[in-house]
């Protein structure tokens, strides 16, 4: 088979225009790269899978950003990409580019080829990033990095010190400034000259000298006496009819029977429902990378993606890979999984998948798939009901007999617009 590595011309940094139907500012970095074969002949209209990783050192497995973009070599066997650049046929598998914090540390740039489009990619080698384009460290700059005094122009104030600061903007004699020096506004001014004095006072108080006193509501309060009480007729016939204190005894009752705040015990919560309520508790996991396996060798499947989780983790085994699926608490489990697996060779293949709980196989949840070669993909699925406890965790596992055979996912695809296909996918709930 013809093996294609690539020989890198130029690594370019520049800032790309804003794209038309992207609302954020959309920088990027261009690489260019001509692919060759093993004999040092250029690959000329080649489709090729790149796959672009930028990481803070060559040793680390963590990455800050990471794309999947398929190119094209020229008739010289030159492509190029815009790495972090949105673009339709690009699948970013993490980031955004925006969020690389260029001011931090040193970035090492990793590129990975896929040669037959199954996404079986090969590691072309790391290398620094010597020079960041000044518009991404900008993104970071922070403001006790700037020396010297920044101009009104530009956003600042001309000044070095806070004495030149307060007489620039007027505001140098407002502490510890007497009462008769302190500036007053024209409103307050106008409203001060409007206030009533003692003298616009006299009118009202000649008012109040012409008030009524006690004597003078004689003949009102004997009028009032003298009232027939035939008047009241109708409100006493209202005051007959009110509610006496035994008439709200059934109405007292209930209320001394009703539940205060913090009286309600689960217990009771139980009884009214009819049955026991249960915390919610789901996950799903995933990954796009192929997952090799050696022949006759059981393989933890790999979970670096989560899809949505609660109260569900996954974690790293001995061997630092994500596959460790924990639970927080006790309870039946319904676990489903689909993997797809593809056979490059012709002929076929035999496929186990299982279970493993807490390090130890699963009883009778092995299933052995048939697979089909000459590049079909074949999709492997399972569902089971497993009882878990607090803490326990569960990884699913898989072996094959032929090594042409591996756990490979499937780019985005157009006519029709399909999503990816994950290699692996898991999912897990707790039921009642």
């Amino acid at each position: 088979m013809t093996k294609i590595y690539c020989c890198i011309v130029i690594i370019l940094f520049t800032m790309c225009l804003p794209s038309t139907i992207q609302a954020q500012s959309n920088k990027g970095i261009n690489f260019q790269a001509i692919a060759r074969n093993n004999n040092g002949y250029i690959i000329p209209n080649k489709l090729l899978n790149i796959r672009v990783s930028i990481k803070v050192d060559t040793a680390s497995t963590k990455n800050e950003y990471q794309e999947i973009v398929p190119v094209t070599t020229n008739a010289f066997g030159l492509f190029t990409i815009v790495v972090g650049q949105y673009e339709s046929n690009k699948n970013i598998t993490m980031g955004p580019f925006e969020n690389i914090n260029w001011s931090k540390a040193e970035k090492y740039l990793q590129i990975e080829i896929d040669t037959l489009g199954d996404l079986s990619f090969i590691n072309m080698g790391v290398q620094k990033i010597n020079y960041v384009p000044f518009s991404f460290y900008a993104d970071n700059v922070g403001a006790q990095n700037i020396n010297g005094i920044i101009g009104l122009s530009q956003g600042g104030t001309g000044l070095d010190n806070l004495s030149d600061l307060k007489a620039f903007l007027s505001i140098d004699k407002i502490d510890n400034t007497p009462d008769s020096l302190k500036p007053t506004s024209a409103l307050v001014t106008t409203a001060l000259t409007k206030k009533l004095n003692t003298l616009d006072t006299l009118k009202l108080s000649a008012r109040i000298n012409f008030k009524l006193n006690s004597a003078d509501t004689l003949s009102l309060s004997n009028r009032i006496k003298l009232v027939a009480k035939t008047d009241t007729s109708f409100l006493s016939t209202r005051i007959d009819g009110k509610l006496n204190k035994l008439d709200t005894a059934s109405l007292s009752n209930r209320i001394n029977k009703k539940i205060n705040a913090g009286e309600l015990a689960t217990s009771d919560i139980t009884t009214a429902l009819g049955y026991t309520p249960i915390r919610d508790d789901y996950g799903s996991f995933y990954d796009t990378a192929a997952q090799p396996a050696l022949v006759s060798t059981a393989t933890a499947l790999k979970f670096p993606f989560i899809g949505f989780s609660n109260n569900i983790t996954v974690s790293n085994n001995s061997a630092l890979a994500p596959t460790k699926i924990s639970v927080l608490h006790a309870g039946i489990y319904n676990i489903k999984y689909a993997l797809q697996l593809l056979k490059n060779d012709v002929g076929a293949d035999i496929a186990s998948v299982w279970i493993r709980r807490n390090g130890s196989a699963y009883l009778n949840s092995n299933v052995n798939f048939n697979i089909t070669g000459s590049g079909i993909k074949n999709m492997l699925t399972g569902s089971y009901y497993i009882e878990l406890s607090s803490n326990d965790y569960i990884e699913l596992y898989y072996s094959i007999k032929n090594s042409n055979t591996i756990a490979t996912g499937s780019i985005a695809q157009l006519t029709p617009s399909r999503p990816a296909t994950p290699s692996v996918l898991l999912t897990i709930d707790r039921i009642n």
